[in-house]
Order: C-alpha cells, then sequence, then structure tokens
C-alpha cells in the first residue's frame, strides 16, 4: 500500500533525474588520447636519395651527432662532430673550444663548402633563422646575418646565464640580476631588474613572439617568476609568484606560441601562467624540464624532462590537466612535434609517435 501510495512521487523523481541527466552529462563520451608508433630509424644511416626542396626537415642533436630528418623517416644528413655543435631548422655548426673562424652551412648545404663564416671566438647558438655568438670569457652576445655579418654586440660585467631569442627581439638575462632586451637590429630596448630575492641572478627569461610580454625566473632564496607586459609603452609587472623550490642552475621559461601562456619551471614541475586573466596553475614533474613542446592539432603540450640518467615526457592538455606520461633511459635525447605528431630522438635513434584522440 506504501508502495503504491508513493508511486507517483517515484515517478516524478525518476523523471526529474531523466531530465537533469539529459541537460548536465556530456553529449558525447570525451575523447582519449591514444599514442601510436609509427617508425623508428637510426641516425647512423642517412638517406642518399635527393629530398624535394619543400619537404619538413626537422633538425637533431644527439650526443655528438647532428643532421635533419623528415616527417617519413629519412635522416637526410647526418655529421659526427669531435667537440661542440649547434643547430637550428636554417643553420648548423661544428666548433673547437679554441675556434676564431667558425664556419656555418645553411640547411640544404653539404659539408663541403661553407656558406658563410662566423670571424670571431666564442660560442655559436642558432635560433630558428638567427645566429648568435657568444664571446669569450660569457659576458658578451653578438648577432649575425649570412649578408651583414656582425649586427650588434653587447658586453656586461656579470655573465650570461640565460638569452631568449624571439622575432622581436632577444633578452639577455645575467648573473648581477639584471634583464637587457634588445631590438632585431640591436637597439636596447629595455633594461630590467626584477629583485625580490636575497640573491639576484636571472636563471631563465623568455620574451615573447610580439615583444610586449617579457618573463623570467630570478633569484635565490625567495626565488621567483615574474611577469611583465607592455601597457601605452611602458613594461609595468602584472604577476609574479614565489617558488617552492630553489633552482640553482639555468631553467627554461617559454611563452606559447599565441602568447596567450607562459610556462616555467618551477623546481617541482612546470608552472603554467594564464598571460589574461593572470592566474596560475602548477604541475609536479620529475626531473629538470628541458624542452616544451606545442602540438597544435591536439591542444596539447609535450614536455621534456631528465632525472638522473632518465628522461621523461609528459602530455598536458592546454587546459593544465597532465593526461598521461612515459620514460626511458638514454645517454641524450630530444623532443619535436609537427603535424600532430611526437618526435622522440633518443641516442642513435628517432622515433615517430603519432598523437590521436578517439
Amino acid at each position: 500500500m506504501k508502495i503504491k501510495a508513493n508511486l507517483h512521487i517515484i515517478i516524478a523523481a525518476s523523471v526529474g533525474f531523466l531530465i537533469l541527466y539529459i541537460f548536465i552529462a556530456p553529449r558525447t563520451l570525451s575523447k582519449e588520447l591514444q599514442l601510436i608508433p609509427q617508425w623508428t630509424t637510426s641516425v647512423l644511416q642517412p638517406n642518399t636519395e635527393a629530398v624535394d626542396a619543400s619537404t619538413l626537415q626537422m633538425p637533431f642533436l644527439l650526443g655528438q651527432n647532428m643532421g635533419y630528418f623528415t616527417q617519413d623517416g629519412k635522416i637526410t644528413l647526418m655529421e659526427s662532430f669531435p667537440f661542440h655543435a649547434a643547430i637550428s631548422s636554417s643553420y648548423r655548426a661544428s666548433y673547437a673550444p679554441d675556434s676564431t673562424r667558425i664556419p656555418v652551412y645553411k640547411l640544404e648545404s653539404s659539408s663541403n663548402q661553407a656558406d658563410f663564416y662566423l670571424e670571431g671566438t666564442g660560442f655559436p647558438f642558432f635560433v630558428e633563422d638567427r645566429i648568435y655568438l657568444f664571446t669569450p670569457g660569457g659576458y658578451g652576445l653578438a648577432q649575425y646575418t649570412q649578408e651583414a655579418g656582425k649586427l650588434w654586440q653587447f658586453e656586461h660585467s656579470a655573465p650570461i646565464v640565460t638569452i631568449s631569442s624571439s622575432p622581436a627581439g632577444t633578452a639577455v638575462g645575467y648573473a648581477d640580476g639584471i634583464i637587457f632586451t634588445f631590438s632585431p637590429t640591436g637597439e636596447l630596448v629595455q633594461t630590467f631588474e626584477p629583485g625580490g630575492s636575497t640573491y639576484p641572478i636571472i636563471l631563465g627569461t623568455a620574451l615573447s613572439p610580439s615583444g610586449t610580454q617579457l618573463a623570467c625566473v630570478s633569484g635565490i632564496e625567495q626565488q621567483r617568476f615574474v611577469l611583465t607586459q607592455q601597457k601605452n609603452g611602458v613594461n609595468k609587472v602584472v604577476f609574479h609568484t614565489y617558488l617552492e623550490k630553489d633552482q640553482r642552475n639555468s631553467v627554461l621559461v617559454q611563452f606559447s606560441k599565441d602568447e596567450s601562456r607562459v610556462f616555467y619551471a618551477s623546481g617541482t614541475g612546470i608552472g603554467i601562467v594564464d598571460c589574461n586573466l593572470l592566474e596560475k596553475k602548477e604541475i609536479p614533474l620529475k626531473g629538470n624540464i628541458l624542452a616544451i613542446e606545442e602540438c597544435d592539432t591536439n591542444d596539447l603540450i609535450c614536455v621534456l624532462t631528465k632525472d638522473s640518467g632518465r628522461y621523461n615526457i609528459y602530455l598536458i592538455e592546454n587546459n593544465g590537466t597532465l593526461i598521461g606520461s612515459f620514460g626511458f633511459k638514454a645517454q641524450a635525447a630530444f623532443i619535436t612535434v609537427a603535424d600532430g605528431n611526437l618526435y622522440v630522438g633518443r641516442d642513435t635513434q628517432i622515433s615517430k609517435i603519432d598523437l590521436t584522440k578517439e
């Protein structure tokens, strides 16, 4: 009798729950990320066939080997070097510590004839098509082009700890806690001292692609992350946060391609700051962060870390959710992404992994 008396209440509650479920529950099941291996190739077996000029060739540097590879696994160029090397998507060079005239080769050039020379002593550094040379002692920096040679040079009284290069210019962080930013032609744009710590030192810095934002990790004892933005022609600090753990080596700081976020090594993981909302999210990771790669087609960032002799790769969604990781032991490693695929270099091998959401 009680069940019959309350039957209309049970029916009404069930209908109400069904309506709520229809509106609250997801319309479709969320897609899961799948890592699908595509191929693995050895860098010691270069391709002898000609490659079309329009083919994407990505640089690699593993141990004492450097070169380029394609999306289908062809090693289009491989060179071994005895001392040091620098490589980017546009240029490469090998050099000894006492080199005074460093030969530079373009992507499409063989090793028979250098395209031009860096006339000076120091250590070259390439970022895409931008060419730099750290001067002896580590106190100065010069920028070059193939056509004009040395564009500009800057010397300071303290050693360089970190550098960031973007299409908008160059930011250089020094051990005395000062960041200098320069235009593409070498004019001094900004001098910034974050301060706020017992011992001033710039451990990591990043200049955004447009040059309107600058970020850094600075100081020892009360180490902090600082973000500045250009407001009415003046650069102002808009966000800062203290780090839980002091870092004493140079660290990675990097803006997203659209400048909406900035990533930084926090000492315990990766910090992600929304540059519009000025909000922070931190994700614990193991090891020192070596590289951050954005996978635009899958709304992911891939992070490479090193913890002793083990490398770890973390996959993080753009909303700051860690969705997976894997690791391996190696002497040297790198990551890069292109067209929704992750490329992982390990000692003498490169592997392609399809990042698919299904």
